[in-house]
């Protein structure tokens, strides 16, 4: 079991696994985007097109409030689906505070030279870092996907906000990439927690 506050604080896992990641953040080309487009005719059909995005890989910021902790994280996530990502978040120096794996078999969380595992990427966090965070469907989530029918349009037909158990998720913003609008910034409220994302680039967009 690890404390959050210890996690944040721990942020160094060497020189060399910092090197390596800025070099992997720095070295990926990033997808031109474009602002937020607001014509309904541009909306009409887009959760499908993002339902059937087959994979993508996205960088950002995440700002955390966690009861009396705040702390800032830089994230790459990489998947198809909410049972096939990966989610790696960083300190602003490089330093690897956390490495979660999501396969459909169990879910794997690497933090401080440590290998933790669980059957859903959700439990898993709460039982090392004792935090709440809507996992099982983050990629949802990070795509703006409606995960059911408790999500809110606007009347453009543009998702304004969902609900997973325990957690509301608003959205501030997209970025417009070819015919798709991806958010680019995120409120999570659940728990004891608010967190933001704000997604700085688009690595890669398989379709």
């Amino acid at each position: 079991m690890l404390h959050l506050k210890k996690l944040v604080g721990s942020c160094a896992l060497g020189l060399s696994v910092a090197l390596g990641l800025s070099s992997l953040m720095s070295g990926c080309q990033s997808i031109p985007t474009s602002a937020m487009v607001t014509d309904a005719a541009f909306w009409q059909g887009m959760q499908a097109k993002l339902k059937a995005v087959k994979a993508v890989s996205l960088f950002g910021r995440a700002n955390i409030v966690h009861e009396d902790l705040r702390f800032s994280a830089n994230y790459l996530y990489q998947g198809s689906d909410s049972r096939n990502y990966t989610l790696r978040l960083t300190s602003s120096l490089g330093s690897e505070l956390a490495y979660l794996k999501v396969t459909p078999e169990e879910a794997q969380l690497l933090a401080q030279g440590k290998l933790f595992t669980a059957p859903s990427p959700q439990e898993l966090f709460a039982q090392v870092v004792s935090m709440q965070l809507p996992l099982d469907e983050f990629h949802q989530l990070i795509m703006g996907i409606a995960p059911n029918a408790q999500s809110q349009f606007n009347e453009a037909g543009i998702l304004v906000s969902s609900q997973v158990p325990g957690f509301v998720i608003t959205y501030r913003n997209y970025q417009t990439v070819e015919d798709l609008a991806l958010p680019s910034e995120i409120e999570i409220v659940g728990p004891n927690t608010r967190i933001l994302l704000f997604t700085r680039t688009i690595q890669s967009l398989e379709r």
